[in-house]
């Protein structure tokens, strides 16, 4: 009977204690200093040289919002993005003050950008459950989650509304690599704030999630 009870344990405890696996992919995301080449004719992008292909080293502004900069022969391209990682041979861009991925190009002239839909986004992240900011009502939203088991939601903006400096109260995600990834342990109470403000400049969104036992995963 205790070596049943000790298993037990071992597994609730075990439940508590996972942490969102990124994808390789995305852990290796591209670094400062690093470069990238970007083919015209190809329309691709890769760590490693490419025929008649542009190189680009990464930088990061200086000051507030730390966005990314691509430097090519002394000129400086804007990004505006905070984080960039592989996808095959596309270059996604994720911007940590709007919620939101593009998916990165050159025109010749400056850096484009192509938002990822829902399901695209989706692929990249498939152990998640997307949340869309236009999903909420009067800024509110409830979530379900497996008894026990923890879950991880991943907050998208599809809306024009901005987040800049926004983060969870008292969630502890401030080691994310993602800012709005939302890894649940148990049932809470979240809120998603500018520095804890209340004031109606910066609106609050309010997260509760629930244990649910007809939720699988």
């Amino acid at each position: 009977m205790k070596k049943i009870l000790l298993v037990l344990s071992l597994m609730f405890f075990a439940n508590y204690a996972q942490a969102y696996e990124y994808p390789e992919s995305i852990t290796g995301y591209l670094d400062v200093n690093q470069k990238v080449t970007y083919s015209n004719s190809t329309k691709t992008w890769s760590r490693l040289p490419q025929n008649n292909a542009i190189t680009f080293t990464k930088h990061m502004t200086v000051g507030t919002g730390s966005f990314s900069e691509f430097l090519n022969q002394k000129k400086y391209y804007n990004t505006n993005t905070t984080m960039e990682f592989f996808d095959g041979n596309k270059l996604i861009g994720y911007n940590q003050h709007l919620l939101k991925f593009f998916e990165l190009g050159f025109d010749g002239n400056k850096i484009t950008h192509r938002e990822l839909s829902v399901p695209e986004i989706q692929k990249l992240f498939p152990d998640t459950e997307i949340v869309k900011v236009s999903d909420f009502k009067n800024d509110k939203i409830t979530l379900k989650k497996p008894f026990r088991k923890t879950k991880t939601f991943l907050l998208i903006n599809d809306t024009n509304r901005d987040f800049y400096k926004y983060s969870y109260e008292k969630h502890g995600n401030g080691t994310e690599l993602i800012k709005s990834i939302l890894e649940v342990k148990k049932p809470k109470k979240i809120v998603f704030s500018h520095f804890g403000s209340r004031d109606e400049l910066f609106p609050i969104l309010t997260i509760r999630v629930r244990n649910s036992f007809f939720c699988k995963k």
